[in-house]
């Protein structure tokens, strides 16, 4: 007799379980290394984090973005606000003199933010902070929100998170370029113009996209500012 299905009858199941058995686990198994693979291609998320409340003084500079090169090591710390805004109209008039700021740090690697609580003048004199020029660079990476990309969200980097970035940009969330190689010791670079001011609206183009850019270099502290022109970026 030739056998056929009857679907309320379990004995005519019986000598299919060995084949369905096999098919759900090559199923399960297939989807499992289809997951690792795509996992792998991805950039490691972590290394971001919240450190904490902070209390930090320093000299404030505010352009071309706020931040604050600290007495003790000359290390500089990004100031941004509170969600997704900026500090420049509490850090203009502090701009040169010595401050106190509290709040809650973010760090990533060797760079520091600080989401900014308070931010006042401080007694004692500003110590200069050494700035030195360290000539013209063309270099490739990606744009992305100092705030995110440094711990706040996770990754906060890559085309996924390209709104999230241009809605801080917009609130004054200073920019980060980051670097595809390390330079001097760091992938994380601050930005500016070509006139040490705020970039433009068009750098929200170029958020979140690999490019190609021009611009000179100038450590601040021991930070690294790039500055350049995101008008004449190119995407490879």
């Amino acid at each position: 007799m030739t056998p056929f299905f009857v679907g309320w009858s379990g004995r005519t199941v019986r000598p299919q379980l060995g084949f369905l058995v096999a098919v759900l686990v090559l199923v399960v198994v297939g989807f499992g290394v289809l997951a690792f693979a795509l996992g792998v291609t991805v950039d490691d998320p972590g290394g971001g984090e919240f450190t904490g409340e902070k209390d930090i003084t320093g000299v404030l500079i505010a352009d071309p973005y706020p931040m604050i090169v600290t007495d003790k090591d000359q290390h500089t710390i990004l100031l941004s606000g509170g969600g997704k805004r900026g500090v420049q109209e509490e850090a203009r008039p502090l701009d040169g003199k010595q401050v106190r700021a509290t709040g809650y740090g973010v760090k990533r690697g060797d760079r520091d933010l600080l989401l900014v609580t308070n931010l006042q003048p401080a007694p004692g004199d500003a110590v200069v902070p050494v700035r030195e020029s360290l000539g013209t660079w063309r270099l490739t990476g990606e744009i992305c929100d100092g705030k995110c990309s440094l711990g706040v969200m996770r990754p906060g980097t890559r085309p996924p998170h390209k709104a999230c970035a241009n809605v801080c940009l917009i609130g004054g969330v200073p920019p980060v370029f980051i670097t595809t190689t390390p330079l001097f010791g760091t992938r994380y670079l601050l930005m500016g113009d070509v006139e040490n001011h705020a970039l433009p609206d068009a750098v929200r183009d170029y958020v979140a996209i690999t490019s190609r850019m021009d611009g000179t270099l100038e450590r601040i502290g021991d930070a690294i500012v790039f500055h350049t022109d995101v008008t004449h970026a190119v995407v490879p």
